[in-house]
C-alpha cells in the first residue's frame, strides 16, 4: 500500500494583540475560508437560517476559529453571524468536543492557519 503524505505548511497562528483588521472584517474573512473548505457560499454561513447539518456545522468551525484563533468575544462572534452570544458559546463548546478526533482536529488547525495567512496579507 502506498503511503501518502501532506506538506506541512507552518503558519503560527495569529497573535490577536497584532490584528489591525475591524471584527467584521476577521469573521468576513474566516467565513470565506470555511465556506471554501466545505464547498458552500460564503452568504449561507451568514443567513439568520439553520440549514442543513452540514451548513450549521461550517458555521460553528467559523464561530470558533473566530473566537479562538483570533480572539474575538462571544457577543461580537454572534453578531457577526447574526446569532445571540449563548450560540456562539455552544459553538465554541461544540468544536472543542470534536477536536478529540485527530483528522477533524487537523482540518480546523489548517484552517486556522489558512485565516491568519489570509489576514495577514490582507493587514498589509
Amino acid at each position: 500500500m502506498l503511503e501518502t503524505r501532506l506538506p506541512v505548511v507552518c503558519v503560527p497562528p495569529p497573535d490577536p494583540e497584532t490584528i489591525d483588521a475591524r471584527p467584521q472584517d476577521v469573521c468576513r474573512l474566516v467565513t470565506a475560508c470555511v465556506a471554501f473548505d466545505f464547498g458552500l457560499d460564503a452568504d449561507i454561513l451568514r443567513t439568520t437560517l439553520r440549514g442543513s447539518r452540514r451548513i450549521a456545522h461550517a458555521r460553528q468551525i467559523a464561530m470558533y476559529l473566530a473566537h479562538v484563533g483570533f480572539g474575538l468575544s462571544f457577543e461580537t462572534v454572534g453578531q457577526a453571524f447574526g446569532r445571540d452570544r449563548t450560540t456562539a458559546a455552544h459553538a465554541c463548546r461544540a468544536i472543542e468536543d470534536c477536536r478529540d478526533d485527530i483528522w477533524f482536529d487537523c482540518r480546523v488547525a489548517t484552517l486556522e492557519r489558512v485565516c491568519a495567512a489570509a489576514l495577514g496579507r490582507a493587514a498589509q
